[in-house]
């Protein structure tokens, strides 16, 4: 092991077939993600699978995503420690939730549970006519944050939708847009909260081994920030962001 990988999943290791780039075939793609029924729902490029394999070669690779518990486990990726639900969920080395950081998350969640509630409520009115699916999601049985997608992928509209609730959405809290995602989450969520618990433990176990943070999006540049390097894709939301900015 040369390093410790700190890395985000979906947009930045394998996406949906939709965003796959155009100029590779179909089959040149390796399904990586898969839905509960055992449908392929994400893939990889050739080169996204090389870099892969280069990580789990030579790093300790950590997964650090939205995805839940349940959706991280369909991944066909080898890991053992783990951060998931936007950072309500760290995974210890022997595949448990950490029992310190669970506590954590159900004080914290009690806190915020009739704002997330009452946010459900004036989204959902606008799911009514936006066509938006939206559901508060729950992981070891805590309500963590607000998800809300538009039925048909339509992206514009979602955002327009959330636009519209964002007045109404509480100082502290996080509206994260990436596509046809919309996650509102409240103050004590985010991955870098996660990510500042985990390190530590990973300083005491391997104290002169780089941290590499590794991701795709605008939510994800706060847990990059706390690694001793950070990469990201350059068709990204960061890169757009950072790099094409800067140029």
């Amino acid at each position: 092991m040369r390093a410790i990988a700190l890395v985000d999943l979906d947009d930045t290791l394998f996406q949906t077939l939709g965003k796959c780039p155009e100029d590779i075939p179909a089959e040149a793609l390796a399904p990586i993600g898969y839905a509960r029924d055992g449908a392929p729902l994400s893939f990889a490029t050739p080169r996204q699978l090389a870099f892969l394999s280069w990580l789990s070669d030579s790093t300790l690779l950590v997964p650090v995503t939205a995805r839940s518990r349940d959706a991280l486990d369909r991944v066909r990726i080898a890991w053992t420690r783990g951060i998931c639900a936007h950072g309500g969920v760290v995974v210890d080395s022997a595949g448990r939730t950490d029992p310190i950081w669970h506590s954590r998350m159900a004080a914290e969640a009690g806190a915020h549970t009739d704002a997330l509630a009452d946010l459900a409520r004036r989204v959902g009115a606008e799911a009514r006519s936006a066509a938006l699916r939206v559901r508060i999601l729950e992981e070891e049985g805590l309500p963590l944050y607000l998800l809300v997608k538009h039925e048909t992928g339509d992206s514009a509209a979602l955002a327009g939708a959330i636009d519209r609730v964002a007045p109404h959405v509480p100082p502290g809290w996080t509206v994260h847009r990436n596509g046809n995602n919309a996650a509102l989450l409240p103050p004590f969520l985010g991955k870098q909260h996660a990510v500042a618990y985990l390190i530590p433990e990973l300083r005491r176990q391997y104290p002169d081994t780089p941290v590499v943070g590794i991701g795709d999006s605008l939510t994800d540049a706060p847990f990059m920030a706390l690694c001793d390097f950070a990469m990201m894709p350059t068709r990204s939301q960061l890169a757009a962001a950072a790099l094409l900015r800067a140029a």
